[in-house]
């Protein structure tokens, strides 16, 4: 790590957005070794200018802090919620919904092209616009709160962390998540701050709150460092109380805890899960198919905005009048995209890691009368394609992407088309580069089609990419 000298002052320009919501901020001193230089700065937005400092260098990148008065862009505006200074929650709710999108946009071809290597008008060419969301708040059908134990009060504080800190905001509400979650918060701070429920207190380190926006069934999960006894007719009735005083419609349905002991890892751990109340699933609808969603099973976090998604996912798969006879979908979670485009194809086939999702993908093929699928437990990465021919693939990998190995057997069973669903442009471009690098020792050839980025998590500087690979006559 390297300290720079903080009392030099620069002329800067930000001309971009980081991953992370910090403002890129090229330097302009000509003649100065720092001409051109780009450092991160928090709460610049593209289009503003004025004097910045570097202040650090770490991990081969530099950071700086506004020394001054800073020229706003017209795309500034005051944030909605009085923590978004401190809180981590959001990146970009000081940035008009439009501008937003222009960044989101920006971010997935600059990736694509600066990462990946592509040309820039080839980018441009296939690149839609950015599929908008409908609603800017109160969107996310699944919310972690961290929880903070005093010793010294002897009361829980449970709300989200600071930016890059672990220390928890106090906060009146959140304005991306489903107003019911923060009455549920609010109801697990008194219970858990109650006397007679000091020790499952201690343990508790997370309230996980799922909501299905459409269906009005919560679940809300526990995470404790070790058993403990927890009055679950209690909380249920006191949080119920609260939904219908809100005449909100929604009513907890399903109680879980995920013991995690001190010590492991909090990075992807794997827990103990144990329903100690209600039902063990909730329902969700999604235009007109429903799924059921377990404790531990990955679902988009924007209900509405997943039909968009997967709508444009259907579209790809459907391009140019295709009709794919078996699609593979990999990654498939729950089963949400496959069963949601499974009348854009014969046969269904997807294959998932975590074994409940597998459990309630099978049981959502049932519940929405779709016949012809199967759900294979397994590492997409892992599994014995064998004789499988599918026309069609999707794959929809968590943040790191895909493993080296799926690509290139990916390669190996050269379907006519695949529709790749990234939540991470920078692993995206990676896997695009890999891809298109280890097809030519494979034999066959795939051009992008067609790229759209969707906007699921307004305020923020996560979006969504679909991108269509058509394999070329060679």
């Amino acid at each position: 790590m390297g300290i720079f000298d903080n009392t030099r002052v620069f002329n800067g320009r930000c001309v971009g957005i980081s991953n992370e919501g910090a403002g890129v901020v090229r330097i302009e001193e000509k003649g100065a070794k720092e001409d051109g230089m780009k450092i991160f700065i928090t709460d610049m937005l593209p289009g503003e200018k004025g004097k910045v400092r570097i202040t650090e260098r770490k991990n081969n990148m530099t950071y700086g802090e506004k020394a001054g008065q800073i020229a706003p862009s017209k795309s500034r505006v005051k944030p909605v919620c009085p923590e978004f200074p401190k809180c981590g929650g959001c990146q970009l709710l000081h940035a008009r919904y439009e501008s937003q999108l222009q960044m989101k946009e920006s971010m997935v071809r600059n990736c694509l092209v600066r990462m990946g290597r592509f040309p820039e008008e080839e980018i441009r060419a296939c690149m839609e616009r950015i599929l908008p969301a409908s609603d800017q708040y109160y969107y996310r059908n699944q919310i972690q709160y961290p929880v903070e134990y005093s010793r010294e009060k002897r009361c829980v504080n449970i709300g989200l962390y600071e930016r890059s800190s672990h220390k928890i905001v106090e906060h009146e509400k959140c304005f991306l998540a489903d107003p019911a979650a923060e009455i549920v918060r609010k109801v697990s701070q008194l219970f858990f701050s109650d006397f007679a429920n000091i020790e499952a207190a201690k343990a508790l380190r997370q309230v996980v709150v799922r909501t299905g926006l459409m269906s009005k069934e919560m679940m809300v999960i526990f995470v404790i460092s070790k058993q403990v006894t927890i009055d679950a007719e209690a909380f249920v009735a006191t949080c119920n109380d609260a939904l219908k005083e809100a005449k909100n419609g929604m009513r907890l349905i399903s109680i879980w805890t995920e013991e995690r002991p001190e010590g492991i890892k909090w990075k992807n751990p794997k827990g103990v899960w144990t329903n100690i109340w209600g039902e063990t699933t909730i329902r969700e609808f999604l235009a007109n198919r429903v799924f059921r969603i377990s404790p531990d099973s990955f679902f988009q976090v924007n209900s509405k905005q997943a039909v968009v998604l997967y709508d444009k996912v259907k579209e790809y798969l459907r391009y140019d009048g295709f009709l794919p006879r078996v699609l593979l979908d990999l990654y498939c979670g729950t089963g949400s995209i496959g069963i949601y485009c499974s009348d854009a194809c014969h046969h269904l086939i997807g294959i998932e890691s975590v074994e409940s999702a597998v459990i309630d993908a099978r049981n959502n093929a049932r519940s929405n009368f779709i016949e012809d699928t199967e759900f294979i437990f397994g590492k997409a990465e892992e599994y014995d394609f064998g004789g499988m021919m599918p026309d069609a693939v999707v794959i929809d990998p968590p943040r790191k992407g895909c493993d080296e190995k799926l690509i290139q057997r990916l390669l190996e069973l050269g379907p006519t088309r695949i529709v790749y669903v990234s939540c991470n442009p920078a692993t995206l471009a990676r896997d695009l580069q890999r891809f298109f690098q280890l097809q030519q020792e494979k034999g066959v050839k795939y051009g992008i089609k067609k790229i759209c980025p969707v906007d699921m998590f307004p305020g923020t500087t996560h979006v969504e990419t679909v991108v269509l690979l058509s394999k070329s006559n060679m």
